[in-house]
């Protein structure tokens, strides 16, 4: 085996032990048109990250400018009620938006956020942790959390965030049935004149 061979070899076997996929459950999804109150995101809380001071607004604020961005779906950001850092936990963020008048909440938090730049030994990373609740009954509509590294340097943590947004906007929202606009198929049967 040439050295090439072995580090394209070796190139590959890193890249597909670092892909993961994210964590997705949707049980029920939301009804198109409404309005989805997002609850800024706890911060992470990792011993001497500097990066984690702030990660959950900023990564609150990614979410309601992706989700407000999906046709059928508006976002509108809530003041976190507690510190940044304090656990927010479910039953509590869906007493805080009902007492706003909101019928769906998100509530989450942010597990890793770090930013190394772009010739650092190390990559960037994010991890987020969310939960799409009803405000009528508390349950817990979708839930997903995922983790990412950057692969290539060049994809920040709020790039990430931007994407795993996108994935929950995709799999949230139920899509209103496609009306048919003249499609009929008409029949005259054998002896139809």
């Amino acid at each position: 085996m040439t050295m090439r061979t072995r580090a394209l070899l070796a190139t590959v076997l890193l890249l597909a032990g670092c892909g993961t996929d994210p964590d997705i459950t949707v049980k029920h999804r939301v009804p198109h048109g409404i309005t989805l109150a997002v609850v800024m995101f706890r911060d992470c809380d990792i011993a001497n990250q500097p990066d984690c001071d702030g990660s959950g607004l900023n990564a609150g604020s990614i979410f309601v400018r992706v989700l407000s961005h999906k046709p059928g779906l508006h976002a509108i950001s809530l003041p976190r009620p507690v510190g940044p850092k304090a656990q927010l936990g479910d039953d509590a963020a869906v007493a805080y938006a009902k007492a706003k008048g909101y019928r769906y909440v998100i509530n989450g938090e942010v597990q890793e956020y770090a930013r190394t730049g772009h010739l650092a030994l190390h990559s960037d990373r994010a991890g987020i942790s969310v939960r799409v609740l009803s405000v009528k009954n508390g349950q817990a509509l979708a839930t997903y959390t995922y983790q990412e590294d950057s692969k290539t340097h060049f994809t920040s943590p709020d790039d990430m965030l931007e994407d795993m947004a996108t994935q929950l906007a995709a799999s949230i929202v139920l899509e209103p049935k496609k009306q048919r606009g003249g499609e009929f198929l008409l029949y005259k049967g054998n002896g139809g004149g």
